[in-house]
């Protein structure tokens, strides 16, 4: 408290009497945790005076301590209350952060180990000059200019700090002294740069950065380079600025768990992947008069019921806090994991598209499902569980060469392809092909029965008229009415003719269109294979689904065709389906089933 500039605290207050909002001073030694209280320091006059007083709206931590550094009431004081400042990482792993956007703006940085390394630095680097951007999120949450200006050093110093004797300069006046034809466009895309930065730096907390001094530096040619960003910048020259926008950005953390409008649907996703099936779920919800936005599994505040979510403003997407949704798109499939138990059970009382916890149906089960459907099983391809030796063998014997694979979550991986030869077996991985004796092959088997979790399957040759490997992936999502919609039939080929498993990572491998694939290999049955493939999905969604007591909204099931166009069921996905290039047919089903689910 005794730390803050007077014109600062002076500024604040008085910006908060315009803005109807009560501005009172307190430090850790004045929370009163038993009466739920705090011993408030308020100016009157020329006066200061202190009250008792509810805790506050929101907590203006213009000084924040290091976690490790606070005492235990100001962290009893977090959980009740919203703060409005945080700590961000230091100068070199910011610049880390940035690097994967930004590469051609950052200055080369490396970690200094003595002082001939400092000067030789400079020696290939040469002079440094600074501009300071100043920006603060405003009463809507969103990045605001607060002042731009340039900062120059003494002439027998590299360091343009104020405290250490540099000057302020307007930066306009700057830029068309050394920049006529581009002044402009510097001002402009420094300022476009340091609100980009700031969105990308802010990617990585769980809170929401509310200011930034962010410096760059122009080169006599006119390119831009970051230098750094700092929180809570001294803002001697224009406190009264500052003030206006902290004052605004402060209502609105106040108000951020506050019940929305419209419903909201929020996306839970760990992967940035899903940001195309975002922005189609976005205009969606606009259409269905609904809000959206996602988040990531750290991003929930569960005591002060708000969530640091991404909206989408102006085609950009940006940080916000967020009220807790009307229904979560659950895209992380990840119930019952331990590393995010927390954001499962933050989010319990609120309905999930997906209830089922997260890997938890093996294909063998899936298989077992499908076996009691009378017309199913005569798609289902013959298998067992990988168990014993002998087993293997005589299923080997019976249907030729076979695939062993892992009954749950595979994707393409830890596959073989076995097949009996004169002088044993013929067992290829993905890149590698192994000849194998009797007794080789034995031990093959039963390091996997030991392993459990195997099955082996009889191989489906389903490659196209030219010889390439091929699967289909049936895609269906719930509706608005509940009910299973079929989104596409998505062709994958294997551009090699030896690599069987179509889905391994490792696969050199190209999508295709339904209408592409069908007109060279079911030339004059397009419609008619079509329709066979949609009747069979929905059937088997609906079979599945009313097998699963849990609620299961989309799935992706695998197919193959053979040589006399029977269709066959290879897989059925219950977790996170791959969405590219079917993002809007997903979204326009999808967010009318999550609200559905109000």
């Amino acid at each position: 408290m005794n730390s803050l500039p007077e014109e600062r605290i002076s500024e604040l207050i008085s910006e908060g009497m315009k803005k109807g909002a009560h501005v009172f001073l307190f430090d850790a030694s004045h929370i009163d945790v038993e009466q739920e209280v705090i011993h408030a320091i308020f100016r009157e006059g020329n006066s200061w005076v202190q009250r008792n007083v509810p805790l506050p709206d929101v907590v203006l931590n213009e000084a924040p301590e290091p976690g490790q550094n606070r005492p235990e009431c100001e962290d009893w004081l977090r959980r009740r209350v919203p703060f409005t400042t945080f700590l961000i990482h230091g100068k070199y792993d910011i610049q880390k952060k940035l690097e994967p956007l930004f590469k051609d703006y950052l200055i080369p940085t490396e970690w200094l180990q003595d002082p001939d390394q400092f000067l030789a630095y400079l020696n290939v680097h040469g002079e440094v000059v600074d501009f300071r951007i100043h920006i603060q999120r405003d009463g809507t949450g969103r990045w605001a200019l607060t002042r731009m200006y340039a900062r120059t050093g003494n002439t027998d110093s590299v360091i343009c700090n104020i405290s250490k004797g540099g000057r302020i300069e307007d930066v306009a006046d700057m830029l068309y002294r050394l920049f006529p034809s581009q002044a402009d466009r510097i001002s402009r895309e420094m300022e476009r740069l340091a609100i980009r930065m700031a969105e990308t730096i802010n990617r990585s907390y769980s809170f929401l950065i509310d200011e930034l001094g962010m410096d760059f530096i122009v080169t006599p040619g006119g390119q831009i380079f970051f230098v750094e960003a700092n929180i809570s910048p001294p803002t001697p020259s224009h406190e009264q600025v500052r003030a206006a926008g902290t004052i605004e950005y402060a209502h609105y953390v106040a108000k951020a768990g506050q019940l929305a409008p419209h419903p909201v649907i929020a996306m839970l996703t760990n992967d940035p992947n899903d940001k195309q099936l975002a922005d189609a779920c976005a205009y969606s919800a606009k259409w269905n008069n609904a809000a959206f936005y996602y988040f990531a599994p750290h991003d929930v505040h569960a005591e002060l019921r708000y969530i640091k979510g991404y909206v989408l403003e102006d085609g950009e997407w940006e940080a916000r806090y967020c009220p807790f949704p009307d229904v979560v798109y659950d895209r992380l499939k990840a119930r019952g994991n331990t590393n995010y138990s927390d954001v499962y059970e933050a989010l319990r009382h609120i309905p999930f598209t997906d209830e089922r916890n997260g890997g938890s149906f093996s294909k063998n089960e899936i298989f077992e499902i499908l076996q009691n459907h009378s017309e199913l099983s005569s798609h289902l391809i013959p298998y067992t569980a990988v168990e014993n030796v002998g087993e293997i063998l005589a299923f080997i014997d019976t249907y030729g060469t076979s695939i062993i694979k892992p009954s749950i979550c595979s994707f393409g991986s830890g596959i073989i392809v076995v097949q009996r030869e004169q002088e044993g077996f013929s067992v290829k991985t993905h890149e590698h092909v192994h000849q194998m004796n009797g007794e080789e092959f034995g031990q093959l088997i039963s390091m996997h029965a030991a392993q459990k979790g195997f099955i082996i399957q009889k191989f489906i040759r389903s490659e196209t008229r030219n010889g390439l490997p091929y699967h289909i992936r049936l895609h269906l999502v719930r509706n608005g009415s509940g009910e299973w919609s079929f989104i596409s039939a998505f062709p994958f080929l294997s551009t090699h003719s030896e690599y069987k498993v179509v889905n391994d990572a490792g696969s050199l491998r190209a999508f295709t269109t339904w209408d592409c694939l069908s007109r060279h290999e079911f030339p004059n049955k397009e419609e008619v294979m079509l329709m066979r493939l949609e009747r069979m999905a929905t059937m088997t969604a609906d079979h599945i689904a009313g097998h699963v007591k849990e609620r299961i909204c989309e799935l992706g099931i695998d197919v193959g065709n053979d040589s006399l166009g029977e269709i066959w069921i290879f897989e059925v996905n219950m977790n996170k389906i791959d969405s590219t290039h079917r993002e809007f047919e997903v979204a326009q089903h999808m967010i009318p089933f999550a609200l559905s689910l109000r």
